[in-house]
């Protein structure tokens, strides 16, 4: 993230291009083609534009028990099908970019296409912004809107379902309308491609860690984020019964940067009510982020009241017997694991020292450990964690049509060279070099977007492809209500606090994937300013430093 409103362009050698045009805007992509990825402001974002030309009946998906025909000249005649499995920063911001770019075959370039987005969802998901449902400051439609709203003003075409499998030319026996290949869903519905973008990211896994799938709650989506918040509400109704706090307990296992982003956002909703402890097997915080980032959030960490149990490394996580704990907080602990008895969970901890102990807590978060969601039956080439393996144009290694982006895929030269990889939380922030495995994050996946559109575009023109040059513009972390950290990309400088927190939500605003979600949130911020510089300005003006001028605020109204 950075505070720098001036564009960059990723460096990247131009295609050559159609025929000039009339007009001066046709003549320029004429020369050049679609407008190269760019990096702009904070991040690389893809421009949503409408497109002008809605799905025909013949781009709908069809049954498995249709009848097979051979292929034919129609592939010849209609317009190109692109297929983007996943909506998730990559799939959606792909599908966006490719129903923005111009697209004109009286010139010599490609038809337009017919862009379908699969996902299983109803929504898209701006994962880093989930912790302002688990406080509770967000609605669920400012951090999850949905596809239909997205979608709206373009043409591409959305088909919910589960990907299970994908088969190419050699085994599509002509299935559908003569396409390359066949993606067949969950529920047998298929869906002929012409050119394939797998973007179908990474699920939340246990790090084989027996009993966390069960009994722990992870924070890959906004059901997720929905469920820790009604435990953390279930533990603040707990606590209107008894006075004693050390009774109730959070653990949040992970000490990278989601696992910190969790536990300061959890310590500050639940101050006065329960201790929250951060479990991490290493010796600190956020391995590998900037020094002035870590001690940020460490000094928040502490001020919070967050317990740090560095090097203890939870091995097991289970149902709770402490019949005391599960009276006193029975329904958090139901929502929490999920049992039918509204247990809480025990957790088994390995110290540094070899000792092993065992603890209650009334809701376990789980941040570390994830896993591709690559069926082992699709025909690509994977590494060893899932990923699909690419050449650095985001192109499938040996695949003329499919590309792959996100935490799903993996560059060729780089899928086993970051040690890191395997827990992307704790994975080094600095850009790593072209030999290593990128982060799993969304920077990576919103630069990649642009690429992957791009590329498409000029696999269809019979243009050369643009490898894919990740700029590493910082990162954002968020520490509360009004406070973060915010480390950029100009020799690894610091913001934090409330001015870092700012600087957040205007970055992720400017990141939206549509201008139409964007003016709503922005009106719907505007408003949520007003109220919280009423209620909330005294601690900012605190936390700033200023003395607070006598009278300026109203005293909070009485909350009996």
């Amino acid at each position: 993230m950075t505070t720098s409103t001036a564009s960059s362009r990723c460096v990247a050698p131009r295609a050559r291009a159609p025929a000039p045009r009339a007009s001066r805007a046709a003549a320029r992509l004429a020369r050049r083609g679609p407008p190269p990825p760019r990096v702009v402001a904070v991040f690389a974002v893809a421009t949503t534009t409408t497109g002008s030309q809605a799905p025909s009946d013949d781009d709908s998906p069809s049954r498995s028990s249709s009848t097979r025909r051979t292929r034919s000249s129609s592939a010849a005649s209609r317009a190109p099908r692109v297929v983007v499995l996943g909506g998730g920063f990559g799939g959606l911001y792909t599908a966006l970019k490719l129903d923005a770019l111009s697209w004109d075959a009286t010139v010599g370039g490609p038809p337009r296409p017919r862009v379908t987005l699969v996902d299983r969802a109803d929504d898209f998901v701006f994962k880093p912004m989930l912790y302002e449902l688990v406080n509770e400051t967000m609605r669920p439609w400012e951090v999850a809107p949905s596809f239909a709203e997205l979608l709206a003003p373009t043409a591409v075409r959305l088909v919910k379902g589960v990907a299970v499998d994908v088969r190419e030319d050699d085994d599509a026996e002509g299935e559908g309308e003569g396409g390359a290949g066949v993606v067949t869903l969950m529920d047998g519905t298929t869906v002929p491609y012409d050119y394939l973008v797998c973007a179908v990211g990474a699920n939340a896994s246990d790090a084989g860690v027996a009993g966390a799938k069960d009994f722990a709650i992870p924070l890959n989506d906004a059901k997720d984020a929905s469920r820790l918040a009604g435990a953390l509400r279930d533990i603040e109704r707990a606590a209107d019964k008894t006075e004693d706090e050390a009774r109730r307990r959070v653990a949040v296992v992970g000490g990278g940067l989601a696992g910190v982003e969790l536990a300061g956002v959890v310590a500050e909703r639940t101050r006065g009510v329960a201790t929250v402890e951060l479990f991490t097997p290493s010796g600190g915080i956020m391995r590998g982020a900037p020094s002035g980032q870590r001690a940020a959030a460490t000094r928040v960490l502490r001020d919070a009241g967050v317990v740090m149990r560095e090097g203890a490394r939870v091995v097991a996580v289970e149902a709770c017997a402490d019949v005391e704990r599960v009276r006193a907080c029975g329904e958090a602990a139901t929502v929490t694991v999920e049992t039918s008895d509204g247990a809480t969970t025990t957790v088994t901890v390995e110290t540094s020292d070899g000792a092993t102990t065992t603890e209650d807590f009334d809701v376990v978060a789980w941040t570390v450990g994830q896993r591709a969601v690559t069926p082992e039956s699709w025909p690509f080439p994977r590494d060893s964690k899932g990923r699909i393996v690419t050449e650095d144009t985001l192109r499938v290694v040996g695949r003329s049509n499919v590309f792959a982006l996100g935490d799903a895929a993996v560059v060729a030269s780089s899928s086993s060279s970051n040690p890191n990889d395997s827990n992307p939380n704790d994975a080094d922030f600095a850009s790593p070099p072209p030999s290593e495995a990128l982060p799993s994050t969304a920077q990576v996946a919103f630069q990649q977007a642009d690429y992957a559109a791009w590329n498409v575009w000029s696999a269809m023109s019979s243009r050369p492809l643009l490898p894919f040059k990740y700029q590493h513009l910082g990162d954002m972390m968020t520490l509360g209500k009004t406070d973060a950290a915010v480390a950029l990309p100009l020799n690894l400088a610091v913001v934090d606090g409330p001015a870092a927190a700012a600087l957040r939500r205007a970055a992720y605003l400017y990141r939206m994937p549509t201008n139409e979600h964007r003016a709503k949130l922005a009106a719907e911020w505007i408003e949520q300013g007003a109220r919280a510089a009423l209620e909330e300005g005294p601690e900012v003006l605190r936390k700033l430093g200023v003395p607070l001028p006598p009278g300026l605020f109203p005293p909070p109204p009485s909350r009996e």
